[in-house]
């Protein structure tokens, strides 16, 4: 009966453990604001269906790519100056080139990737040629952010 008890009471230290460090740890969210300024909207009731990066490196670099879908597209609307059209980026001639370079990289399924003919994107580049993409897909409900860090 002891060792139950003894039992019990580690595996409800590793699960206070646990839930301690996962609180610790940043959440895309404040990375994507630290990295490049963006908020996504919470009231936009964003849920992460899909994520995938290119592993830890010693520098950061690498390439990021997260899907999310949401409830209330007017909040997803007002976060930039969607574009419809493709256009250039620091490597590639468009967005969608770029984006594809990228999640092939990662080796990302074709199903969890977007239908660019049907988004609006948006995009910004770092001094250090650092770029992130988001496709907006608003008949699906859902944003597609790649991130490419130098």
């Amino acid at each position: 009966m002891k060792k139950k008890a003894v039992l019990t009471i580690a595996v409800l230290m590793i699960l206070i453990v646990v839930i301690g460090i996962s609180k610790l740890l940043p959440s895309y969210r404040s990375v994507l604001e630290s990295n490049w300024g963006i908020s996504l909207p919470v009231k936009a009731v964003l849920t992460e269906t899909y994520e995938k990066d290119s592993g830890a490196s010693s520098h950061g670099d690498g390439v990021r790519y997260h899907v999310f879908s949401y409830k209330y597209e007017d909040y997803i609307d007002l976060m930039f100056a969607w574009s419809p059209n493709e256009h250039e980026t620091v490597f590639y001639p468009t967005t969608r080139e770029a984006a594809e370079a990228w999640l092939d990289e990662i080796e990302v399924p074709s199903n969890e990737r977007p239908d660019y003919s049907k988004c609006c994107s948006w995009s910004k580049t770092q001094d250090d040629n650092s770029e992130i993409i988001i496709f907006w897909d608003n008949n699906l409900n859902k944003l597609y952010i790649v991130e490419n860090f130098i």
